[in-house]
């Protein structure tokens, strides 16, 4: 199947994704859902559908954006990986859904995938920065695009460093802060930072972007992000807290109920009911603290005097729960922070 873009009439809006593991996969299978629900609620009210796009071989056409309220939305998607096994994962996982979207898995060509692309999605591992982006043909092919990166303690000059050493080797000198993309034009970079919640629409995601990203590049990535879960804005400052904050707590959410698996299994309740019990009413307790109520309060309303809840509640104090979770979260920061430093 032709990936790249340039035959006459009005070619899908193409979203590539370089890397589709644990979060690259969430992120495709979260849009796909949020797609497919859409569609079925246009079908349902009869919406019509969208008007003929406007043709432009690379980026958004002004015109269009103003016509669809300033959007355009992807309606085909690339999804890159690296081996034959992943590609054949992806395939199969794919075939089980039903899609209102196409979806084209290439493995091991980056380069004609981000050719393609109108925005290129960034999920590699973030030691494999250079291997995606460092290659000329792929920098070029970032020329006018918009870049979101979910790469965890990659910062936005990170990325643009790795641009201009692809500019060095290939002699085409760098000129200013901004200009060092494929020919003269400038790659808009935004970084972001999604959650594995995405698989269920659920997740937190944070963004920033550089100086030069436009009102129009925002909001696609808002609503990419928005499709699956809630965004926050953010500074760039923020970014490694907010990655061990919203990226890695679900794992610390899920050793804490399984902690509480543990200790209802030893008194005697069915694990496979127990972690019903236990996912509900934490999901239970954010929905709260979401709709306004102060954790401190909250767990003030529950431990009455004299109550079974303040003895469970001060056992924890004697083990230095609060600490011990306070130090992991400062601790997965600082190593959050160091993460882009260790490319290969």
């Amino acid at each position: 199947m032709a990936l790249v873009n340039g035959v006459a009439g009005s070619p899908p809006k193409t979203l590539t994704i370089l890397g589709c593991g644990t979060l690259g996969s969430a992120i495709l299978f979260g849009l796909l859902a949020s797609s497919a629900e859409e569609e079925s609620e246009q079908a349902s009210n009869g919406a019509a559908g969208p008007e003929e796009e406007k043709h432009l071989s690379n980026g958004y056409d002004q015109e269009a954006l103003e016509d669809h309220g300033g959007l355009q939305k992807p309606s085909r998607i690339i999804a890159c990986v690296r081996t034959e096994q992943s590609a054949e994962r992806l395939r199969k996982q794919l075939a089980a859904l039903k899609r209102t979207v196409s979806v084209i898995v290439v493995q091991g060509d980056n380069a004609r995938a981000v050719q393609a692309a109108d925005t290129v999605l960034l999920g590699c591992q973030p030691q494999d920065l250079d291997f995606c982006l460092g290659a000329p043909a792929v920098k070029k092919g970032l020329g006018g695009k918009l870049l979101i990166s979910i790469l965890a303690g990659v910062t936005i000059p990170q990325i643009e460093e790795v641009l201009t050493r692809a500019d060095t080797k290939t002699s085409a000198k760098a000129n200013g802060v901004n200009s060092h993309h494929g020919n003269g034009r400038t790659t808009s970079i935004v970084r972001a930072m999604p959650n594995t919640a995405s698989f269920v629409r659920a997740s937190t995601t944070v963004i920033t972007a550089c100086s030069i990203a436009t009102p129009f590049s925002l909001r696609l990535v808002e609503w990419l992000f928005a499709s699956i879960g809630t965004v926050t804005h953010i500074t760039a400052a923020q970014f490694d807290a907010c990655t061990a904050l919203c990226g890695s707590t679900p794992a610390f959410f899920a050793q804490f109920i399984e902690s509480l698996l543990d200790g209802a299994v030893a008194l005697g309740l069915k694990r496979s009911e127990a972690e019903v019990m236990a996912a509900n009413t934490m999901k239970g307790t954010a929905m709260l603290i979401l709709a306004g109520e102060r954790p401190d309060t909250l767990k003030e309303k529950v431990a009455t005097p004299g109550g079974s809840t303040i003895q469970g509640l001060l056992e924890l104090e004697r083990k230095a729960l609060r600490g011990t979770v306070a130090d992991a979260l400062v601790k997965c920061t600082a190593a959050a922070s160091v993460l882009g430093s260790k490319q290969v």
